[in-house]
């Protein structure tokens, strides 16, 4: 893309981070991009994916890239430009590819499915692809009811992904060197007959009037219920050895370790926690060794311990001990997503938080015990009073609370049992501690009936009456330290309708999309009347599929694609809900007959009663023995990495320092962090042969070693090109550049080098000139001259080379871009910049290198 740097946020879309993975495209019998359709950041975040790209590249005969889909202003430069979708490694076409596995999390992505086939050149209905287009898989939550979208996909992968990749990808190589016989359809009989595996275009839906009466089989290869695939010895399966680091912040920015699969808890309206049985856990000697490979490979300061209910881990508190012995002279955080009221612990807590603290989080989800009951979440207000009452003791003054609005049988009373809680809790800080400075969150989301759960027959509320309870919640908050946050109503509901949907829900899909809907689960970019159009264009109504109630022994669209749980246990635990009886965890008690073991043969896996190794004794780390010693190196940032905000490029530096395993300084008390401080920013979009950056380490080392040691773990793009020791106290790096050199290169026609340089010498002419810096935050009128060190200088080679230097002020500086703003707009210069070059040559105090000063 051409104009790459005017894009938000660009590195979303260069590739090329440490522990990317690139292949010889013709070299590789099995060609695969993996798609998450949303952006970057919360596609760089999925587990899953990151687990399947590890073990499809760690295959000699198969090629593994990602892809992800396209902010609004890139999509409007691709298709501007002609450019067609491209995978991140190679660059190369989507369309290229073999496979095209897309996951998928949530429902109100699907529009994002479709507008990146459409950018991809793909057909976006799988009955029209050619041979030569790629096969598009899905996968993901949404598998147990992708009728909505079956249309535009060739099969999906039911279950866990890590064995039944493996088995598509050799299917797919013996079908390709035995010369396709059958074509597309010949492969989709085969992969059909993959435990796991779901095609689609082999079931023939049937309707009578409005109503879904079942699937009719067209090919003898497809089974007529498609069976989950799970993993069952989860503690040998393959993790993620080398995880790609991201260059950019991501919504989850930091190393995950899954603890275990799998929850039995039995929240009925949670659909994770019944399609993913069993659980089955990881020991914890093995936990320990994926940590040690991921910190060591990443460079990432945090670990999240990450699993449905990672509170449930038979072993965690071991664990947590045993990971900050590890991790101790490292100073690694650690991280749970949320904690279970009910088995809480402060002390746990304090581990776990006892690098970084933050604030905690609880999901009592219903604001009575009766409607607690009737979800079956099994906690009580007071056990959620006794965890917080110990929290507020020792010191934390945060809690967000999570619930659901509009479950099952909610009455105006469960809605201000919300507010009692929040302000109760409230109430017990000040209390506890005689203050006033509490902060309480409370997270209200609007409840979705999906497949596969014990709600799966109720109707959904509507949007009215959603925003009308939204307003009720919120009137009766009276109190300043609680913050209210809720979903998008209308949002919620057309979730609703997707989640239960049926085949004739892809027109309406495919209509949206062609009216402008993506990003549909971005507030800011959900259209609620564009669906609504949608909706009745294709005759549909909306409310058939969400609010609809369905009853026991109507054929649901779904059932076919099954996570081995039986519907007789979904059907009893919807009557249990009826009356608000609870279900025990069959883990603390006795098995609950939900199915899953018996219809998988496999069992849970947890190692609470397990007879484990005596603990190793960790070595305290060692003192320092020495002063830390200061150095300063001068960094290239190569224009493959001119992308990079600031910000992201000192994180690059400062995990490669993590890497190296140079003893790195460390700051003491809360929220500890590397003693590393970096000169004047570098605007985005300019390369640079002078960054520097001033680092501690806590034993004296040579330059030269610390110098190879950096280098290896840098990426691509960057190298440490000079460094050295800092003697006695030296002025931070930042506090002494009082100047900066460019070199702006462009492609230019020699015939106009007159016409430029009279624009050069009117500008170096010019006395003053007033400039106004517009920026989201604020106005800002400046006079560039004074931030002008010298004349602007131009010459002539194969290409325009413009220099000039800027001062570094207390005041601020002005960027280059601006200067060649200026230089076009008012004085005239004979060409855009927009093929411009810019470098970053010297930083300079008192006209010396930072290095020699």
């Amino acid at each position: 893309m051409k104009n790459i740097f005017e894009l938000t946020k660009p590195a979303r879309y260069t590739g090329g981070e440490f522990g990317s993975v690139t292949k010889n495209f013709d070299q590789t019998s099995c060609r695969i991009v993996l798609a998450l359709p949303d952006v970057y950041e919360v596609g760089m975040s999925n587990l899953g994916l990151a687990i399947l790209y590890s073990i499809l590249n760690h295959r000699a005969d198969t090629l593994c890239e990602r892809v992800y889909a396209p902010w609004t202003d890139a999509e409007e430069i691709l298709r501007a430009e002609g450019h067609k979708l491209f995978a991140l490694e190679s660059k190369r076409p989507v369309r290229d590819f073999d496979f095209v596995g897309f996951s998928l999390q949530y429902e109100m992505i699907y529009t994002n499915v479709l507008n990146m086939l459409n950018l991809a050149n793909i057909h976006l209905h799988a009955a029209d692809r050619s041979d030569d287009e790629p096969f598009v898989i899905g996968g993901g939550p949404c598998v147990y009811n992708v009728e909505p979208v079956a249309d535009f996909f060739d099969l999906f992968i039911v279950g866990e992904a890590e064995e039944i990749f493996a088995e598509v990808v050799e299917a797919f190589i013996a079908w390709k060197n035995s010369g396709r016989i059958g074509g597309r359809r010949g492969l989709l009989k085969i992969l059909a007959g993959i435990a796991g595996i779901y095609v689609p275009s082999f079931y023939e839906p049937s309707y009578d009037g409005e109503d879904f009466i079942g699937l009719k089989i067209s090919e003898p290869s497809a089974p007529p219920k498609i069976l989950k695939r799970i993993v069952r010895d989860f503690d040998a399966t393959p993790t993620v050895d080398k995880p790609v680091v991201p260059f950019m912040e991501i919504v989850h920015d930091r190393a995950m370790l899954e603890l275990f699969r799998g929850c039995s808890r039995g929240c009925r309206f949670c659909q994770a926690g019944m399609t993913y049985r069993p659980v089955r856990e990881r020991r914890e000697e093995t936990l320990r060794k994926i940590a040690r490979r991921l910190i060591d490979s990443s460079g990432w300061d945090e670990i999240s311990l990450t699993s449905l209910s990672s509170a449930d881990y038979s072993c965690l508190a071991r664990l947590i001990d045993d990971l900050q012995r590890d991790f101790r002279a490292e100073f690694v955080g650690f991280s749970l997503p949320s904690l279970r009221v009910d088995s809480f612990s402060i002390d746990l807590a304090e581990k776990v938080q006892a690098v970084r603290k933050s604030g905690l989080t609880f999901a009592p989800e219903a604001g009575t015990q009766r409607l607690r009951d009737v979800i079956n979440k099994n906690v009580t207000e007071q056990n959620l009073l006794d965890a917080c009452a110990a929290a507020f003791a020792k010191g934390w003054k945060t809690v967000k609370l999570y619930f659901m609005m509009g479950l099952p049988t909610e009455t105006d009373e469960d809605i201000a049992g919300i507010a009692e809680l929040a302000h109760k809790v409230a109430e017990l800080y000040r209390t506890i501690k005689h203050r006033r400075d509490v902060k309480v969150t409370i997270s209200v989301s609007c409840f979705v009936p999906k497949p596969w759960t014990p709600f799966q027959w109720s109707g959904q509320i509507s949007a009215e009456e959603f925003e009308r309870r939204q307003l009720l919640l919120k009137s009766l908050i009276r109190d300043k330290a609680i913050t209210y946050n809720y979903h998008n109503a209308r949002l919620s509901v057309l979730e609703g309708a997707l989640a239960r949907g049926d085949r004739r829900l892809a027109r309406v899909i495919e209509t949206a999309w062609r009216l402008g809907a993506k990003f549909d689960g971005w507030s800011d970019l959900f259209k609620p009347d564009v669906w609504a159009e949608a909706f009745a264009i294709c005759g549909i109504d909306p409310k058939y599929f969400s609010e609809r109630e369905r009853n026991f022994w109507e054929p649901l669209p779904w059932e076919h694609t099954s996570p081995a749980v039986n519907v007789s246990f979904l059907r009893d635990e919807w009557e249990r809900s009826q009356l608000a009886q609870t279900t025990r965890d069959c883990r603390r008690t006795s098995c609950t007959g939900c199915g899953v073991c018996m219809n998988l043969g496999a069992n849970v896996v947890d190692f609470a009663n397990a007879e484990l190794p005596p603990p190793e004794n960790f070595p305290e780390a060692e003192p320092k023995t020495f002063a830390p010693t200061k150095y300063r190196a001068q960094i290239r940032k190569g224009r493959s990495i001119a992308v990079l905000s600031h910000l992201d490029y000192m994180n690059v530096f400062m995990r490669a320092l993590i890497r190296s395993k140079l003893p790195a300084a460390w700051s003491e008390g809360f929220n500890p962090h590397l003693k590393v401080s970096f000169a004047t920013a570098l605007a985005v979009g300019c390369a640079s042969d002078c960054e520097y950056v001033d680092f501690e380490l806590t034993a004296p080392i040579d330059e030269l070693t610390v110098a190879e040691r950096l280098n290896e773990q840098l990426p691509s793009g960057a190298e440490i090109l000079r460094l050295k020791k800092l003697r006695g106290k030296p002025k931070p790096v930042m506090s002494l550049v009082d100047t900066s050199r460019y070199e702006v290169r462009l492609p230019f026609d020699e015939k106009f080098f007159p016409a430029a340089q009279i624009s050069v010498d009117a500008f170096n002419a010019a006395r003053e000139i007033p400039f106004t810096r517009v920026t989201p935050k604020k106005i800002r009128e400046l006079e560039l001259k004074r931030y002008l060190a010298e004349d602007v200088r131009l010459s002539m080679s194969d290409e325009l080379i413009i220099k000039f230097s800027t001062r570094i002020t207390p005041e601020g500086s002005i960027k280059p871009s601006e200067v060649l703003q200026i230089l076009r707009e008012r004085f005239d210069f004979p060409n855009d910049f927009t093929a411009a070059k810019i470098n970053r040559t010297e930083l300079l105090h008192a006209g010396k290198n930072l290095l020699d000063v």
